[in-house]
């Protein structure tokens, strides 16, 4: 089994649980998303904002974390680039991600299961997080 450095274990004790409760809330609020997501897309200001914060998140992120060896690193790195990539997309070009929202959005099947991956991963890279490192 690879040793978890401790950039992973930090990030992943971070990225855990908000994963676990952003997918829990996409499950538990999927009839709600639509609306957020529309008042969401009417307010420029706001959208421009949180690309810059969530940008500047997965740049920290990839700052300390650039790692591609064990599943843990892997998953962390990912998530850094897709940050990084939504808020891009969110400063530059929202009607990208709104679209894609919207498509998503026209199945609950599809939030759902996006959801309960999303709870699955969060719940993984918590438990690697905060496991007791070996040695």
């Amino acid at each position: 089994m690879a040793r978890i450095v401790e950039s992973t274990r930090l990030s992943a004790r971070i990225l855990g649980p908000f994963l676990a409760a952003a997918g829990a809330v996409a499950v538990l609020r999927r009839d709600d998303l639509g609306g957020l997501i529309d008042a969401f897309q009417g307010d420029a200001a706001l959208t421009f904002v949180t690309g810059m914060l969530v940008l500047l998140a997965g740049l920290a992120l990839l700052a300390t974390h650039q790692r591609w060896r064990a599943p843990a690193e892997i998953a962390v790195s990912l998530v850094a680039w897709l940050f990084v990539l939504r808020g891009v997309f969110l400063i530059f070009a929202p009607e990208v991600v709104f679209d894609l929202a919207d498509r998503a959005l026209r199945s609950k099947t599809l939030v759902v299961g996006s959801g309960l991956a999303a709870v699955a991963v969060g719940v993984w890279l918590t438990l690697v997080g905060y496991r007791r490192a070996a040695g």
